[in-house]
Order: C-alpha cells, then structure tokens, then sequence
C-alpha cells in the first residue's frame, strides 16, 4: 500500500500558520498606532525642523517684540508661560524710552505745571534727587531730572499712576492758589501776611522750596514754565500771578478779592471791603 503526501502541509505552506498571520496583523495595527514610530533617521527629520523653527520664533519675539494676534489675549493668557513686557525687547524697551512730555500727543491736553503740583502734594514722601541726584520712576529705573528742560511725565508720577485728568481736576480743586516760597525771604514773608488776612477757603497752599532737597530743580522748573525765576511764585489755578510786588499791586488796585473769587477760592477775611 502506497501513502499520498497530505495537502495540509502545503497549505500551511503557502498561507502560513493562524498564529503567525495574527502576529502580522497585530504589527500591521501596531505600527499605524504610533505614527511617531521609525527608524532614527525620520524622527531627527521631525525633531530638526521643529527645533529650528521655535528657535526662530523666540528670536523674533525678543527682536521685535509678540506679534500683533497676541494683542487681543486677555492678560491672563499673555502672562501665562509667555514671559514678555514692556521692556521683554529691544523694540518694547524703545517704545518704552520715548518721553512722554506734557503738550504732545497723548498729553496735548496735560499741563507740566499741573504735573509738578501732582508729584509735590500727592507724593509727599518722593524727591527728584530722591537716589543720589536720580529719581526712581517706575517702568523707568532712576533717571536725571534738568529743570531747564522739558521733564517726562513719568517723572511727576514716578510711582506708575498716569491719571492726569484726574490728577489735574483734584490739584485745582484742592489747591487753587499755591505759593512757593522760601522760610528766610522778606518778600515771600509778605505776601504770605497778605494773604492770611483775607481768610480764604482753600488756605493757600504754600511751598517752601528752600527745605526740599530738590528745591533748586523745583525752581528750575518754575522758571522754565512761568518765565520767573524768584520767590514768591504765586500760582493761580496753574497760572503764575507775579511775586509779593505784584499781589500787593492787586490788592492796592482793589482787583485781588474778585481775581480770588472767580478761580473757586472763598473770601472772607478784610478783602470784604475792596
């Protein structure tokens, strides 16, 4: 009796075993699992142009600043995990150094003199040669003031506060008639006397620039901005109205009460009678 070779053999043959088309099929859904996976060559042909390209985006943020989409984040987002401000770059801290100056701009309509009597009366306990001649000004660091030359707002709220129109409402509303004077000065001595008599609602505020550390670059200023040099300087609502010669004239002319009166300050003392 002869025996015939078995087909299965060669079926095996030609198919495979069960388990090793499973194994294949397994793989097959393995590999397409992690699209990640490859040989070395093909991720370093990922990892390099990612690489490149967030390199290159932080150098653009630090040249140039963040793009203008970022704009419209809320703060929160800008803040988180972004790290940039104001002077974050070169751009920034540019746009940051401009003066501001009272006059131009965005500060047409702010007066220095108004600026000056804010940083004086609201910031009692700040000096423009506050830090060895320097004064600290936020967003600033410590910075030279010549009075001789137009000062930067910043320096008149040196701790951040920019509300000029309210600083100037509240200034002219507090203290209409402000009076720098000087303690040992006859003549400030004078015009202060004349003054007291007329019992005048606000009281004259008055400046004695000569125990100020920073006296002489609060007289620099004035002069620039009132075109006087002396002491006193009598200011009417932001306006200089002369020194003790000239407050005397108007009182003798009879013309003080009513020049008073019409800039918010009360009268009752014996300018009554004029």
């Amino acid at each position: 009796m002869s025996f015939l070779p078995s087909n299965d053999s060669s079926n095996q043959a030609r198919s495979g075993s069960p388990a090793d088309a499973g194994d294949t099929q397994m793989a097959a859904k393995y590999h397409h699992a992690r699209p990640w996976a490859g040989s070395p060559y093909r991720r370093r042909r990922i990892f390099w142009p990612a690489l490149f390209i967030s390199l290159t985006g932080l150098i653009y943020v630090w040249l140039y600043g963040p793009p203008a989409v970022l704009g419209s984040l809320s703060p929160s987002w800008k803040d988180i995990g972004l790290g940039y401000g104001p002077d974050s770059s070169p751009a920034g801290r540019v746009a940051q150094a401009k003066p501001h100056y009272a006059g131009e701009g965005s500060y047409a309509s702010v007066k220095e003199i108004d600026a000056l009597l804010h940083f004086i009366f609201n910031q009692t306990d700040r000096r423009l040669d506050e830090d060895g001649g320097l004064i600290r000004v936020e967003g600033l660091g410590s910075v030279p003031v010549d009075g001789t030359q137009p000062v930067d707002l910043r320096v008149y709220a040196a701790n951040g506060d920019y509300k000029w129109a309210e600083h100037t409402r509240r200034i002219r509303s507090s203290y209409p008639l402000v009076v720098f004077s000087k303690t040992f000065c006859p003549y400030s001595q004078r015009a202060k006397a004349l003054l007291s008599g007329y019992g005048l609602t606000p009281a004259p505020k008055i400046v004695e620039v000569n125990v100020r550390s920073d006296g002489p670059q609060i007289q620099a200023i004035l002069s620039r901005l009132t075109g006087r040099s002396t002491v006193p300087n009598i200011l009417l609502k932001g306006k200089s109205i002369g020194g003790s010669d000239e407050l005397h004239r108007l009182h003798e002319e009879k013309r003080l009460k009513r020049l008073l009166e019409d800039n918010g300050v009360v009268v009752t003392g014996k300018g009554d009678t004029q």
